[in-house]
């Protein structure tokens, strides 16, 4: 991130807030965050010529006498992030806006599975694209970069799945930097496709909720009050880990396992049209997918005890609505769970999992969680 972009705790939570809860004056933001309007004005004033917040007149005094007050509004164009999800099917890139607005987006085709080719191509179109919009280098918070995978001992490395086993052991520190000219920030594509959710998606304002997603394995992630819980070694809530590999999982590696073992050989998730849902052994599958995720729901709302669950995920679309509606149709989650439920949700950006790499560089501008610095109640 560059040094213009370098924000202060308090200018961090003045962010946050008007993300949650939308235009407010300064006055409102000084008695929300209980810091001093000299403060709130200093901050804001820096965060307007920064090009990160706008005003706009109050409607509620409008016709009123006297000076106007003037709410803060987030400028969605004030900053640029870059996003990049890689995945064995496809390389998704994009530009996007702080609103999570796409200004530009690109889905290639795999040229190899080596990491190399992945990288290169990946970082190529982002280049591209900037390019092409023509937008300044210092308006560009960074690039965010997914692909699956759980994490190992050392956060900074990523355990490589199945189709790509001829990767090398991958630094994210190291390895990704050059491919994107800017800084790069990785998380695998469960946590990120959370943040897509969290800042734009499903999940906008939700203080406490929980997320599967469910591709080649099945990834999920955990928000505790608006930020998200990484535990150690960023292994919270790494749902695939409750089902053994050597049992059969509700994953999409195990749906195209059981499409071999029936004589369907299929390669890749993207190769399951709509016509293979009405098989016998898909509907079967889909049948047992359903009870284990109504069981890992159980498990959420009694570890987590969120206020929603949302699912989402690059599996067949019509599978995950099939998931959802045996699980909202359910009496309860399970035995003797006699409390409300969490709300169910359907993922709403899993159809750009970019946007979820996107939203990392955004998580490191924007959330007072991620600031690295000493909070003084001043700054």
């Amino acid at each position: 991130m560059t040094e213009h972009f370098r924000l202060s705790f308090n200018a961090r939570r003045i962010l946050a807030t008007l993300r949650e809860r939308g235009p407010r004056s300064r006055a409102e933001i000084a008695r929300l965050l209980d810091i001093t309007p000299s403060t709130v004005t200093r901050l804001t004033g820096a965060l307007i010529e920064d090009g990160l917040l706008g005003e706009a007149a109050d409607p509620a005094r409008e016709g009123q006498k006297g000076f106007p007050a003037k709410l803060l509004t987030i400028e969605p164009g004030g900053v640029i992030t870059a996003g990049v999800y890689i995945d064995p099917d496809r390389i998704m890139t994009c530009l996007s806006d702080l609103a999570g607005r796409v200004l530009s987006e690109e889905t290639l085709p795999v040229p190899d599975r080596s990491f190399v080719a992945m990288m290169t191509v990946a970082g190529d179109s982002v280049s591209h694209q900037v390019e092409a919009l023509g937008y300044a280098r210092r308006r560009l918070a960074g690039c965010g970069v997914s692909y699956p995978g759980q994490y190992s001992e050392d956060p900074t490395r990523v355990m490589r799945i199945r189709q790509f086993k001829d990767w090398p052991s991958v630094n994210v520190a190291r390895d990704l930097s050059p491919y994107f000219g800017m800084p790069v920030y990785h998380m695998n594509d469960a946590k990120a496709a959370c943040l897509a959710e969290l800042y734009h998606g499903a999940c906008i304002g939700v203080r406490n909720f929980c997320h599967i997603w469910l591709s080649y394995g099945i990834g999920g992630a955990a928000v505790v009050d608006q930020r998200p819980y990484l535990g150690r070694n960023n292994g919270a809530a790494e749902w695939g880990g409750l089902f053994p590999k050597t049992q059969p999982r509700p994953s999409g590696q195990d749906l195209l396992d059981t499409l071999g073992a029936a004589g369907l050989p299929l390669d890749k998730l993207s190769d399951i049209e709509d016509r293979h849902l009405t098989l016998p052994v898909v509907a079967a599958w889909s049948e047992r997918a359903a009870a284990q995720l109504q069981w890992l729901c159980l498990v959420i709302a009694r570890t987590y005890a969120p206020e929603a669950i949302i699912i989402g995920g690059t599996l067949n679309p019509l599978i995950i609505e099939g998931f959802l509606e045996t699980i909202r149709a359910a009496p309860q989650l399970g035995e003797d769970y006699v409390t409300t439920p969490p709300r169910i949700l359907r993922a709403a950006r899993d159809n750009r999992p970019q946007l979820g790499a996107a939203a990392l560089p955004i998580h490191q501008l924007m959330n007072p969680t991620a600031y690295a610095g000493q909070a003084v109640k001043g700054l």
